[in-house]
């Protein structure tokens, strides 16, 4: 019970702005955990957007731009902006067409240069389009609020899972050598199983949630090979890079075939 407190707490406390001021222990079995609830964690900020989506759209007259403004606003605000971060650093690397040593020093340069800004540009102008078009079109569901993030998350622990570190130092390095493999998987699974019984009950029985989990798994695939041959490996940027890409993926899959 101890270690399930801990690993909840630990994933609030480095992937969310939660202010969790604890000293936690980081054992095999706390990091394993702390991925284990990553997906639920998503899904609670998820949540939390729902609600007030909700609100605005039954007590307010919101239009669909403000609405789309809040849902890219209160993800970032939940996450404190590390995804993002890691996407700009993804695009400061990649788009420098340096060798991949110096790609890597670019990955922990805590200055933004003009491709990282242009890179996290694109993205959230692209996110805000998409969305806008789901709720004009009437194609958004809150469902998709909670699943989205939980599915995104699920994807970052086999991408993490699959791959080497770009470097043997580092934060993500030591999750890496702190992760029981098996039983991370396991957890996913579980989660996936969970997530759409839940789904399904919600939203009533549709092959859009199937759809999305095929997208989910090229998108890895492409995402995997895209990050080794350009980088060697997974860091911890590259990590929030995934769940940021990933999502933009997904929202476009759901605007496509919702």
């Amino acid at each position: 019970m101890k270690n399930f407190w801990q690993s909840l707490l630990l994933a609030l406390q480095f992937f969310t702005v939660l202010p969790v001021h604890k000293e936690l222990s980081l054992t095999k079995g706390t990091v394993t955990g702390m991925f284990a609830f990553l997906p639920w964690v998503g899904a609670l900020m998820g949540t939390a957007t729902a609600a007030v989506i909700y609100s605005l759209t039954e007590w307010t007259a919101s239009s669909e731009i403000l609405l789309s403004f809040v849902i890219i606003g209160l993800f970032a605000l939940f996450t404190g902006g590390l995804h993002l971060d890691g996407f700009i650093d993804m695009g400061d690397a990649y788009f420098s067409y340096r060798d991949r040593e110096r790609r890597l020093e670019i990955l922990d340069d805590p200055r933004v240069g003009a491709f990282g800004v242009l890179s996290v540009l694109f993205l959230v102008l692209g996110k805000f389009v998409i969305l806008h078009e789901l709720l004009v079109q009437h194609k958004f569901a809150l469902w998709m609020l909670i699943f989205i993030p939980l599915l995104t998350r699920v994807g970052m622990s086999f991408y993490f899972m699959s791959l080497k570190c770009s470097k043997e130092k580092g934060l993500a390095y030591f999750f890496k050598s702190h992760i029981k493999q098996y039983v991370l998987i396991s957890f996913m699974l579980i989660t996936l199983i969970v997530a759409y019984t839940i789904v399904f009950l919600i939203a009533g029985f549709t092959f859009v949630p199937i759809v999305l989990l095929v997208v989910l798994a090229i998108a890895l695939v492409v995402f995997r090979q895209f990050t080794m041959r350009n980088f060697g490996g997974v860091s911890g940027d590259l990590l929030g890079a995934s769940i940021e890409g990933m999502e933009v993926v997904l929202w476009i899959t759901l605007l496509l075939c919702a």
